[in-house]
């Protein structure tokens, strides 16, 4: 039969790492619990200990240090979408933390469990992809520092028992002379409140000011495989291509295509196609509204 589940409560993150050494058996570490809580009720997840993170205030924080937005992995997705630093670094982040669940559960939800959860459709993946972000993490033996496609990716990289998420930091991106940059986030549901993503997709690009010509792209999309993925191809043909109605409709191609390569046969695949393409030019008139009109 199996034992009392134990609770742990630390104070700090030296706390946490003398936990983590002191106790053998498996762990699960809880903060908003959104998620977590779910999973124990339906005995998904068994773990021996249950470590709160709530009462860690070195993990919840928003700064900007020597060229890098850091954010601590216990800030929720409230925290999130009304940080003005974010809106103006990393909007597509602020765009996709505002549309995490209810209000209740921005609230509670935090991005690091966002990101421990890994689920393909989780709203936050896509814009820390094309945010081309790093994660700190801390394990009994080890600090370590992976980027957000390795972690994400697994393969060695992956988050490893008893390993805590502790901050994720980006990139703040200085636009070249006569440039701007400029990221969005968009999603599609079955519902127009507490939704989880049938599709989401995140886009940063930096953009010519004068001929409103793309320097450099980075699109990524979710909810189409079991993790996030950059539409590489896609960010490579758009090198240099001039911002308009036309470029819209070979984008809403491209998108398309990127369907049938994930979910070639799925029963989904039809539906998802033609979503696919309503993402696309939903983002792309919200970034570019004067040189989109209205692209559909």
């Amino acid at each position: 039969m199996r034992s009392e589940l134990k609770f742990a409560c630390p104070k700090s993150i030296l706390d946490i790492t003398e936990t983590l050494f002191r106790i053998q058996e498996e762990v699960a570490f809880i903060s908003g619990g959104t998620d977590l809580i779910i999973q124990l009720n339906s005995g998904q997840i068994k773990p021996a200990c249950l470590i709160d993170l709530s009462q860690i205030s070195e993990l919840n924080y928003i700064k900007e240090v020597e060229g890098r937005l850091r954010i601590g992995s216990a800030t929720t997705f409230t925290q999130i979408s009304e940080s003005g630093l974010i809106w103006e670094k990393a909007r597509c982040l602020a765009q996709a933390a505002s549309q995490v669940g209810s209000t209740q559960i921005r609230n509670r939800a935090t991005l690091g469990g966002n990101i421990a959860k890994a689920s393909p459709a989780g709203d936050s993946l896509p814009a820390l992809l094309v945010l081309d972000a790093w994660i700190s993490l801390l394990g009994p033996q080890r600090l370590r520092r992976v980027s957000f496609a390795q972690l994400q990716a697994g393969e060695g990289a992956g988050l490893q028992p008893k390993e805590l998420i502790t901050e994720i930091d980006f990139p703040v991106a200085e636009a070249q002379a006569e440039a701007q940059i400029v990221s969005g986030f968009a999603k599609i549901g079955s519902r127009t409140a507490v939704t989880i993503a049938r599709l989401n997709m995140a886009v940063w690009v930096e953009i010519n000011t004068g001929k409103e010509r793309i320097r450099g792209v980075r699109w990524s999309v979710g909810a189409l495989g079991r993790i996030p993925f950059r539409l590489i191809e896609l960010e490579l043909e758009l090198q240099g291509k001039l911002v308009n109605q036309d470029l819209a409709r070979q984008i809403a191609d491209r998108l398309t295509d990127a369907v049938d390569r994930a979910i070639p046969g799925r029963y989904s695949q039809e539906y998802k196609r033609q979503a696919i393409q309503g993402l696309g030019y939903d983002l792309l008139n919200d970034l570019f509204p004067e040189q989109m009109g209205d692209g559909r």
